[in-house]
């Protein structure tokens, strides 16, 4: 075979060869942009459902997961935001569900729990809140209405189903004008300065105990 008839064949490899990484790029880019989307709309619809099943093991009596809860928008007369996640207890023994918050992070100020500290193998500061005590603040150092609790503490066995709820509201008329003008102007000026950036993120382990027979 001579070199004429060679370079022809030479080159119809080049372009499959191109064709092929043009394709696996554009598969690859294809599913980036889909988990992307995915996770997008997940941390930003207001309305979330999630399950989670339940199956306690021989010699394991406490299940558990953390949750990352991002709310993007935060401002006065924002959409409702509710985060519900579905816990089916499959066991053969009843349980009883518990949450506490790890962190969290509004408008740029940052809250690890005691708790946190404690999952994080950190120790305590000084000025560190409890869950407990975090959760009270947001009820009462914030015009929003901020919420996180559990349909009922006990679930009950073989296929048994309990909810965990998280929910914001930030009504147009929330507990005072002077307040929610000056957080409203706080929220405006912080999702100016870090675009892209959730005004809220909650870190939350909920756990499964299994009732002791």
């Amino acid at each position: 075979m001579n070199l004429e008839e060679q370079e022809p064949k030479k080159k119809k490899r080049k372009i499959s060869l191109v064709r092929i990484i043009f394709l696996i790029l554009l598969v690859l880019s294809n599913t980036l942009a889909w988990f992307i989307y995915v996770t997008r709309i997940d941390n930003s619809v207001s309305v979330h459902v999630k399950s989670w099943d339940v199956v306690f093991q021989d010699g394991e009596n406490e299940i558990s997961t953390t949750l990352d809860i991002l709310v993007d928008n935060i401002y006065p007369g924002m959409e409702d935001f509710h985060y519900d996640i579905s816990a089916y207890n499959k066991s053969e023994v009843s349980a009883y569900l518990t949450y506490k918050i790890l962190e969290a992070d509004i408008f740029g100020t940052s809250y690890i729990t005691k708790e946190g500290r404690e999952e994080r193998k950190e120790e305590e500061q000084e000025g560190d809140l409890s869950s407990a005590e975090l959760e009270e603040k947001f009820k009462n150092d914030y015009p929003f209405s901020l919420t996180i609790g559990v349909s009922n503490t006990h679930i009950s066995e073989e296929n048994g189903m309990e909810e965990y709820h998280v929910n914001l509201v930030w009504p147009y008329e929330g507990k005072s004008d002077e307040e929610d003008t000056r957080w409203g102007i706080n929220a405006a000026n912080y999702h100016k300065n870090h675009p892209g950036k959730p005004g809220m993120v909650l870190k939350i382990k909920i756990s499964i105990t299994q009732d002791e027979q």
